[in-house]
Parts: C-alpha cells; structure tokens; sequence
C-alpha cells in the first residue's frame, strides 16, 4: 500500500465519521434538547403533529445516518481488501469516484431531514389561527446580512480561480478545454447559491411563527454560509487546475473528501453552531391566552 492511499483512507474515514457520525448527532443531540426544554404540553405551535410522529422520525433519522456510516465503513473496507489487490492501478491510483459518490449519499438523511422540516411548517401554516400578520417594514438589504468585505472576498475567490486556472493553460479559451468546463460548473453553482440567498432573503417565511429578529439570524447565517461554500468551492477548483500543472491526479480522492468535509462543516457544522437554541425566542409557540 502506498502512502497517497494510506493518506488516503485516512481522509475518507474522517469523512464517514464527520458527516455520518458527529454532525447528525449534533443535530440530534439539539433535537432531543429542544424537546426536553419545550415540551408540547408547554409549546404546542411548535409541534403540529402528533409526538409520537417525533419520535419516530429521530428515530428514522438516527437509523439512516448510522446505516450510511456502516455503508462507508463497507466501501473501506472493500477498498483495501478487494479493489486494492485488484483493479487499483500499479501506482496506488484511486478513483475520487469513491468519495464523491459516498459523499452525495451522507447528504441524504440531512435532505430528508430538510423535507420534513419544510412539511412541519407546513402544518404550522395551516393550523395558524391568527387573523393578523405582522410585516417587516424596513426593506431586506443583503448588506444588513453580509459584510461588504465577505461578498468582496467571495468575488475575488471566483475571479481569482479563473484567472489561474486560464494562466495555467496558457490563456488558452476552447469550448472542450478543462478550463472553459470549470468556469462554466462554477458559474452554475454560483447562480444556484445566488438563488438561495435571494429567496432566504425575500421569499416568504416559512414558520409562521417565527419572529422577525429570529428570522434575521437566520438569514444571516445562511448568507454567510452560501459565501463561504462559494469560495471554498473556488479553492477546489484551483486544486483541480493545479492539478493539470503538477500531476496530482493520485491527490484527486483525497482533495474531494476534504471538500466534501468542508461543505458539511460550512453548511450543516456552521448553522449549527452559529444558530443556538438558547437564541431562539420559544415564546411564540406558548399555547394563546383566551383573550390575548
């Protein structure tokens, strides 16, 4: 075994554990801690179906990241007992298709996660009984949510991934040229991250219940992640144009299982952290005063 594949299974067993083990325990730990702190007899808006569909679904939730955990442990161990003694090539080449593939299936439970969230509010909507709507009145601006500086530097990224990318291929601009592909896949990434923020910041709230200060959090902290994944997705493809330079195609597995752990920690890690239960306004879920 060579040392890029040690390195390598390194790096993939950090994935398995970062996105299948210590990110979804995190959520479930806030999960389990939202229920405890504000139970449904004390908070019932906030749960608008019944409690044992809760409980069924932290459960589902647990079941199918520990069951993509076991998978990527599987895929390891196939790697190296099976595929290593077999179709690998004599330099210890490993396809990045094995993590990123891998990587795609551990975003699945945070996805259905996110799906179930969207019905929840749903539900919140429907069985919302109040007459009157409270409106923002200040118009949302992006730069209330994001610092000029952070927008700038998330630009300069793209910007400055192009321009290496060109120089490292000698300006050379064709329709099939590596560098052409990768400008056109971070362009369409970028307007997909674009649209994103656009509707966290102007689309409709989702909770109805949720308040306006809550709510700009919120918006904040998505902005600030949508950027940061902007520009480490810049950082990749430097790497990736780096690559046409100085022969790293044997770091190519590794380079994608960091970025895939780097998008979990910007996206799902960073959320987390930044958007703390104790900083919510529970309130707003207390059952109505007859009256009020």
């Amino acid at each position: 075994m060579t040392w890029d594949q040690i390195l390598f299974y390194i790096v993939f067993a950090s994935q398995i554990l970062l996105l299948s083990i210590v990110l979804p325990r995190r959520i479930l730990a806030r999960m389990q801690h939202v229920r405890e702190t504000y139970p449904p007899a004390d908070y019932p808006k906030l749960y608008p179906d019944p409690a044992e569909k809760y409980a069924v679904s932290r459960f589902v939730f647990q079941l199918a990241y520990l069951a993509v955990a076991g998978l990527g442990f599987v895929i390891m161990l196939l790697m190296i007992f099976v595929v290593d003694h077999g179709t690998f090539a004599a330099d210890g080449f490993i396809s990045e298709a094995w993590p990123a593939g891998y990587g795609m299936v551990q975003f699945l439970p945070f996805m259905l996660l996110e799906v179930s969230e969207f019905r929840q509010f749903r539900l919140m909507r429907q069985l919302n009984t109040r007459t009157t709507r409270k409106a923002e009145l200040r118009p949302r601006r992006l730069v209330d949510f994001v610092s000029p500086g952070l927008l700038a530097a998330a630009a300069t990224f793209f910007v400055g991934c192009v321009v290496f990318d060109l120089y490292a291929h000698d300006w050379v601009i064709s329709w099939g040229h590596d560098t052409v592909q990768r400008t056109l896949t971070m362009a369409g990434t970028n307007l997909l991250l674009v649209a994103a923020g656009a509707w966290n910041l102007h689309g409709r709230k989702l909770n109805p219940h949720q308040t306006h200060a809550d709510r700009s959090r919120q918006t904040r902290i998505v902005l600030r992640s949508l950027c940061y994944i902007s520009m480490a997705l810049s950082v990749f493809l430097v790497t990736q144009a780096a690559d046409d330079i100085y022969r790293l195609a044997h770091l190519n597995a590794v380079l994608i299982s960091l970025y895939f752990q780097v998008i979990g920690m910007l996206s799902i890690g960073f959320t987390v952290k930044c958007f703390e239960t104790t900083d919510v306004d529970f309130d707003v879920y207390k059952a109505e005063v007859a009256g009020a």
